[in-house]
């Protein structure tokens, strides 16, 4: 395997954990914010969440530009689950996410293809 697949890979995988992470973190913030819950102590762990992003964000840029609209999709669907405005809104910008995850994963296969 060559050093730039390699480090290609770790760095869709980080992201792809880091995405994940904050779509959870964002999901559980925004339904106590929709029900009138108290979600301060979530929104500090959304901040942390969103935050881990950045770094792998960027090595997956910068290691592989072909998928950087992809990875940008990925990240800016992630974001946007905060704009939900009802928990079915909610579902449906979390499943936003989640597929546009998937088709970063499937974008960096197909450029990492040996």
């Amino acid at each position: 395997m060559s050093a730039r697949r390699s480090a290609g890979l770790d760095a869709v995988a980080d992201l792809s954990v880091a995405l994940a992470d904050h779509r959870r973190a964002m999901l559980v913030r925004e339904e106590i914010r929709l029900v009138g819950g108290d979600w301060s102590t979530t929104r500090s762990e959304s901040h942390l969440t969103r935050s881990a992003v950045t770094a792998p964000f960027l090595r997956v840029r910068l290691l592989l530009p072909e998928v950087a609209v992809a990875a940008q999709l990925a990240v800016q669907a992630a974001y946007e689950v905060r704009a939900a405005d009802s928990p079915a809104a909610l579902q449906e910008a979390r499943e936003r996410a989640i597929r546009a995850a998937d088709g970063l994963v499937a974008a960096a296969g197909t450029a990492l293809a040996p």
